[in-house]
């Protein structure tokens, strides 16, 4: 999984796994700007965000990397081992 995260720095997310479920939390600061300044637009939203996404499958906590780097975040996850498959020998 990643996600585009620019402006915003590696301790300012809050990144949690239960069972299945992924969530990203954070904050995006607004620009001090002069009183001067007018805005006709802006492309980057600012403020608290929140996004959680259910996994096909579950999580080992304690398996979760997570790396950050030009403001992306790239998460690894991984399968508790009792939950992979295991291939069964067919004896005959």
């Amino acid at each position: 999984m990643s996600a585009e995260l620019p402006g915003i720095a590696p301790d300012e997310v809050e990144l949690t796994v239960r069972d299945n479920t992924l969530t990203l939390k954070g904050e995006c600061e607004s620009r001090a700007e002069d009183e001067k300044s007018v805005w006709h637009r802006r492309e980057r939203p600012y403020g608290s965000f929140s996004r959680t996404v259910q996994l096909p499958f579950r999580v080992d906590p304690e398996q979760v990397e997570a790396r950050f780097g030009n403001g992306v975040l790239e998460v690894e996850l991984h399968r508790p081992e009792a939950d992979r498959p295991k291939k069964i020998q067919i004896k005959g």
